[in-house]
């Protein structure tokens, strides 16, 4: 049975001569690539017995498990390859050179795979310090590529283990014809210029110093190096090429004009070139016996004959020059090439849940006690302490407080109830089902909360609340709607659901009203799983809602269970609902929110770099902040300016799911649908308000990712709307 070797970036330029050379010599090869450049390189190894080819992404690497299944080596030459392409984005340049490079050897190690060749560089050199440099020569690598290379080596060598052998090759500068050809390297693209333009073009001095490969001789020394004995060959570095190969970037010119009819060789003004490196290679003649068979020579000559033919078509075609390949890629979005910003998903948002929470709650489920008793009662102490109200009512949700505060406040059937259709589908809904109509009242374009201005025009004799909701976190202007409400004798109810630990004037958002309702969903600023509060300074108040939201009874079951508690017999005061808080729910609220100014703090920072990245940013409305406030940074929503683009706002969020970014909407516009129906209202009289429901997107902000997720999602965004403008 042949031997299998897995080839990563086996379509590539040394990979699709490499599995030609394997399968001659009766290796099975399964070749793992991205396929960026196309399949053409390897299309007629199709019918091959011996040969298989998987696409996929380095960096989801770890998403084939089956991937090494009956593997016995691993030639590793998938990566970012060009220095100038891995300088277009170094955040992405490190996630394959590196990390992808790291899962693989996990998998590795894994399976048992014990022969692992990686296909380094000799740029690892820099500027070479001696004039022959070998492999124990000090490394200055000068460009992020060299630099990403070394790092792997040393991360290779530090994995090394039993069964786990590791051989690093550290290529020349490869030049000659491959099926999967490339015109972005020296000799290569000097050959190029010459046959096209009768100029070979000099740049850097031209005096830097160039070891060169063939790349039929850099398949060669893989294949030397996989058939060795392990033990010369574990843990390992040779230098790949041949000291007579050591030119410096004039000479090569000056070869390619030899053999080139009618050359003019042009040295243009350029920067200096700092790579210079003059490299040894004995080691590996010594150790393996190796070798090389060509010269610069014979490189110029087929890569002539290959282009005069006009089998190669288009020279100028993206495929054959790795820096235009990779900018396509890293500028279109990934609905269209397929290839995503991140390798793995993520969410819109997720809960900070510490090792503090879970002993609480297995603290709780061990205590038999798991209802609302004594950790509800600690958190709803810690809860107005941090509001600065007088009390507190922990509940099961958000929706439920504000149920509860329009009953206690006497809100009924026939009254009319003041909000923002710009809010989620519970803050008009409980005025419903207290038989009362809500009425909706305009944004403020530039907030996205309700505009104080447009209250008055909307109040009526029926009029006795108002519910502003505190998108986002950002605080309404509560001076000037409680003005109001004082000027009407209106009752104010704040739906505070995303701004707990966000301020006004100074005062922290809860004691300013006379209720305000938290929510502590899983996405909120603190979590409980589900959960809400009221808060208010209105002791009758708080005894009513605390009543009403535990079926109406006198006493709740902690009350009446425990031996010192109250009498068992509990008395029906009125109908009420099953709004409790549980202790389970309460044992993660009573450490989240000694936690919340670190949240808030984290929030803050994450939130100040989409504001720096997304200001003046042509496709990309944000929000303005009112003076005076302390943001909550629940959301970080953007306006897509859909007047400069070519998408809507749900072609947006189709194309940062291929990016594997979730994001999210708040709000639908709640005129429409139900309220519409039922209550007549038009898109047309808030004009606000459906501009900017049909154009909003939240994107992730949340303590547990880090900087990397937000550079991710500042990187997507820029690219879809850069790519989707008019």
């Amino acid at each position: 049975m042949s031997k299998k070797i897995l080839v990563t970036g086996g379509a590539g330029y040394i990979g699709s001569v490499l599995v030609r050379d394997l399968l001659n010599k009766g290796y099975y090869v399964r070749v793992f690539d991205s396929l960026y450049f196309g399949e053409e390189s390897l299309s007629d190894l199709k019918n091959s017995p011996n040969f298989e080819l998987i696409q996929g992404d380095m960096q989801n690497v770890d998403n084939f498990p089956n991937l090494l299944d009956g593997v016995e080596g691993v030639i590793h030459l998938a990566g970012l390859s060009n220095d100038p392409s891995c300088d277009l984005d170094s955040y992405y340049t490190k996630k394959i050179n590196v990390d992808a490079s790291k899962k693989l050897v996990v998998m590795c190690k894994e399976k048992g795979v014990k022969r692992f060749l990686f296909s380094s560089s000799c740029s690892v050199y820099g500027t070479g310090i001696t004039t022959q440099l070998d492999e124990n020569s000090p490394k200055a690598p000068v460009s992020l590529y060299a630099k990403t290379k070394l790092e792997f080596e040393n991360i290779l060598l530090e994995m090394m283990g039993e069964n786990f052998y590791p051989t690093i090759l550290r290529n020349g500068t490869v030049f000659g014809y491959s099926p999967k050809m490339r015109f972005d390297l020296i000799v290569n693209l000097m050959t190029k210029h010459a046959i096209k333009d009768k100029k070979v073009f000099v740049l850097g001095g031209g005096k830097q110093w160039r070891p060169n490969v063939h790349v039929k001789d850099v398949s060669k020394a893989f294949i030397k190096c996989l058939e060795a004995p392990i033990e010369k060959v574990k843990g390992e570095v040779f230098n790949v090429g041949s000291n007579d190969l050591n030119f410096q970037v004039c000479e090569v010119a000056e070869k390619v004009g030899s053999i080139i009819n009618d050359v003019k060789i042009e040295h243009p003004p350029s920067d200096r070139d700092n790579r210079d490196y003059n490299v040894n290679f004995d080691k590996i003649n010594q150790v393996l016996g190796y070798t090389t068979e060509f010269k610069i020579e014979d490189g110029i000559k087929e890569i002539e004959k290959n282009i005069l033919n006009g089998s190669m078509g288009d020279l100028e075609d993206i495929k054959y020059y790795s820096i235009k390949t990779i900018k396509e890629l890293l500028n279109k979005p990934a609905i269209i090439t397929g290839k995503p910003i991140r390798s793995s998903f993520l969410p819109f948002a997720l809960p900070l849940i510490t090792e503090d929470e879970e002993k609480e709650v297995l603290d709780t489920l061990r205590s038999g006690w798991l209802t609302t008793g004594p950790k509800t009662k600690i958190f709803e102490e810690k809860l107005k302490k941090y509001a600065g109200a007088k009390y507190a009512i922990a509940l099961n949700s958000c929706t439920g407080a504000l149920h509860l505060s329009l009953l206690a406040l006497g809100i009924k059937l026939g009254d009319e109830v003041i909000t923002t259709p710009l809010t989620f589908a519970a803050t008009a809904n409980v005025i419903v089902h207290v038989g009362a109509k809500p009425v909706f009242v305009d944004i403020n374009k530039d907030t996205l909360n309700i505009d104080p201005k447009k209250i008055e025009e909307k109040i009526t004799s029926k009029t006795k609340a108002i519910i502003p909701v505190h998108l986002a976190g950002q605080p309404c202007d509560m001076d000037e709607i409680h003005r109001i409400a004082r000027k009407y004798n209106l009752k104010v109810i704040e739906d505070a659901a995303h701004a707990i630990g966000a301020e006004y004037k100074n005062q922290k958002i809860g004691s300013m009203s006379d209720t305000v309702c938290f929510s502590f969903y899983p996405i909120k600023n603190i979590t409980t799983g589900e959960g809400g509060a009221v808060l208010t300074n209105n002791e009758e108040l708080a005894e009513k809602i605390r009543i009403l939201s535990l079926h109406g009874i006198s006493s709740d079951a902690w009350k009446r269970y425990m031996k010192d508690g109250e009498p068992s017999v509990w008395h029906l005061i009125e109908p009420g609902f099953k709004y409790n808080m549980t202790d389970l729910q309460a044992s993660l609220g009573i450490h989240q929110i000694d936690k919340l100014d670190h949240f808030l703090d984290i929030r803050k920072s994450y939130a100040n770099v989409y504001e720096k990245e997304f200001s003046n940013f042509k496709g990309i409305i944000l929000s303005k902040k009112i003076d005076d406030i302390k943001h909550a940074y629940h959301l970080f929503p953007i306006v897509l300016d859909t007047d400069e683009l070519i998408i809507n706002r749900d072609e947006f969020i189709n194309a940062m799911k291929k990016e594997n970014i979730g994001t999210g909407v708040h709000f639908p516009s709640l005129i429409s649908g139900y309220y519409s129906n039922t209550y007549g209202y038009k898109e047309e009289d808030f004009p606000n308000v459906t501009f900017v429901s049909k154009r909003i997107v939240s994107l992730p902000l949340y303590p547990k990712m880090n900087v990397e997720d937000i550079r991710s999602v500042v990187d997507a965004t820029k690219k879809i709307i850069s790519y989707y403008r008019k």
